[in-house]
């Protein structure tokens, strides 16, 4: 599975924490995971509010992940845990839901051929000679999707119906 999020870290849990990001949902990761790797025990994705409200419609969405967690910034043990994460603990894999920049660019180049597919049997839009496609890489409720924009028109999908087709 393609992977196209930052490391969760120290560095970037101050800054967030800076920019007043108070409340965090810890989800099961299994994009964090590489087959190349098996004495990684687990992988997380760290995602971050602002509002209480938005991490609370996240969090309640996710209760089949039995490792789901809502941080709250202002609590000091959960600031803590946060801490922990962002160091990376052994045998554990944190990533937070910052995109690597310029990741589109390689998802275009890598998935160029599973984005016409998709595209071909999913829209009616007219993709003869030199179209350019670039997707846009989102997150929501921890799911990775895509955005792609064509004359007008858009389309969304889970990153994996994606990679899939």
């Amino acid at each position: 599975m393609f992977n196209p999020c930052h490391i969760f870290s120290t560095e970037l849990l101050e800054a967030m924490i800076g920019k007043q990001v108070m409340y965090y949902v810890r989800s099961t990761y299994h994009r964090g995971l590489s087959q190349n790797n098996t004495k990684i025990r687990g992988a997380y994705l760290i995602s971050h509010y602002h509002k209480q409200a938005e991490a609370e419609r996240h969090f309640n969405a996710i209760t089949h992940d039995p490792h789901r967690f809502l941080y709250d910034a202002r609590n000091a043990e959960h600031i803590e845990k946060l801490k922990l994460a962002a160091a990376q603990p052994r045998d554990y894999l944190i990533f937070s839901t910052i995109l690597i920049p310029g990741i589109e660019k390689k998802i275009t180049a890598k998935f160029r051929e599973h984005t016409k597919r998709y595209l071909y049997k999913n829209t009616n839009w007219d993709l003869k000679g030199r179209v350019t496609i670039v997707p846009f890489l989102y997150f929501q409720l921890g799911e990775l999707y895509t955005r792609i924009s064509h004359q007008g028109d858009e389309i969304r999908m889970t990153f994996e119906e994606l990679e899939n087709s």
